[in-house]
């Protein structure tokens, strides 16, 4: 069951644009080949360099203290390269202080808030629910289906919003949102953040005066050590949620989908002891995370194989190149190969999808929930599914973080 990419690089950047089929593998393992880090220009005109290690490199680099995210820090060295280049200064406010723009020590703090609500125990609660409402999404799938459109976003989607307390009747809003501030297009991204941060502060208040179970509601009381979040951490913490949790495992569905669906032999070996294993192998092979968000550097790193990073650089973290890391997986690391047996024991350890120290993921667990029961619910009704076009001619989309097929056709026949 092994897929290779057999696609030749083009000239498109590193980070940003769509790229068909797997065409961006092949660009950023050739970019890996020729060096440690490279220079790209985000569509809002932003200077970043992206680094493309190895994934014992990449691990260190996502947990060294020279890289900061500290919101204020971030935001002003962004603020100040586009200033110098006569653009737009206006960013995203998802780059505030949630505990993805935060460095330790008050780091933990925020973290610390958030966690009660994704605890081992409460995250498996959830399961039941989850597979409920994957069963439901694939039985209303038509013969003809979008497996994005039909199932791998709206399952997320649903999830992050019962689990905050969402209205159902917002949830739609929230993803456009969500898609327009991913693309790092100024014109997009700051009337799409404006918008959210407008209906998230309102959202907040009236769970202030009318309480609920959710976890919105449970952030405004929550306490650690006496402290509560600032109204502004409070806000970017519920922007963050919604956009991370749902965004990313759009993509990890997606993409499993279509390296299940394309690779012989896959789909029909699918079953409820092999679905982790594929998940991992996807996260590892097509990563849902093409590159992290953004870090600044303060203070000059050197890297392996030569290369540096200057402090105050932006830095964004390749993990596509991470996990197809041929010093770990062998001659065979750019092929998806769900049968594939970790060196170590834990195909979890293979890859980099969900980070790596102190940000690492929050709700990793929860995401592989979502992914097996999506992919589980599909498998079972349809046994005999098939793409509706060569996976060579798949669009991806044009966001620059994630990494998702802007739509993924299928025929379902029971």
């Amino acid at each position: 069951m092994q897929l290779t990419t057999g696609f030749v690089p083009d000239r498109q950047a590193l980070v940003g644009g769509p790229l068909r089929g797997w065409d961006h593998h092949a660009h950023e393992d050739a970019l890996a080949r020729s060096g440690p880090v490279h220079t790209a220009e985000l569509p809002n005109g932003l200077e970043v360099l992206v680094t493309t290690l190895g994934l014992d490199a990449t691990r260190s680099l996502l947990n060294d203290s020279r890289l900061s995210k500290d919101a204020a820090g971030l935001r002003a060295a962004m603020q100040d390269q586009l200033a110098r280049k006569g653009r737009p200064t206006d960013l995203s406010r998802i780059i505030g202080p949630s505990m993805l723009n935060t460095d330790p020590p008050h780091h933990r703090k925020l973290r610390a808030l958030v966690s009660q609500a994704f605890t081992s125990r409460r995250v498996e609660a959830l399961r039941p629910a989850v597979e409920r409402t994957a069963a439901e999404m694939v039985a209303a799938l038509p013969a003809d289906a979008d497996l994005i459109a039909g199932l791998a976003f709206p399952l997320p989607l649903a999830v992050i919003c019962d689990l905050l307390g969402v209205p159902v009747e917002d949830r739609e809003r929230l993803h456009e949102w969500t898609s327009a501030m991913m693309t790092e297009r100024p014109e997009l991204v700051v009337p799409a953040s404006d918008a959210m941060v407008g209906y998230l502060a309102g959202l907040i208040e009236y769970k202030r005066d009318q309480p609920d179970d959710a976890l919105l509601s449970g952030l405004v009381q929550a306490q650690v050590d006496g402290d509560r979040l600032t109204p502004e951490e409070l806000l970017t913490t519920a922007i963050l949620l919604i956009v991370a949790g749902h965004e990313t495992t759009t993509g990890l569905i997606g993409n499993a989908a279509v390296a299940l669906l394309a690779t012989p032999g896959a789909w029909t070996a699918l079953n409820t002891d092999t679905v982790g294993a594929a998940i991992e192998e996807t996260a590892r092979w097509d990563s849902p995370v093409r590159v992290t968000p953004h870090y600044r550097a303060v203070a000059d790193i050197d890297l392996p194989g030569g290369g540096a990073i200057p402090e105050g650089a932006v830095v964004m973290i390749s993990l596509g190149t991470a996990g197809r890391d041929q010093e770990v997986h062998g001659p065979t690391a750019d092929w998806f190969d769900p049968t594939r047996a970790p060196a170590s024991g834990n195909a979890a350890l293979g890859h980099a999808t969900f980070g790596h120290g102190v940000h690492y993921c929050l709700g990793h667990h929860l995401a592989r929930i979502e992914a097996r029961a999506a992919l589980m619910a599909l498998r079972e009704r349809y046994p005999n599914a098939r793409l509706a076009v060569d996976p060579a001619d798949l669009e991806r989309g044009d966001k620059v973080v994630t990494n998702t097929f802007a739509t993924v056709p299928a025929r379902l026949e029971p």
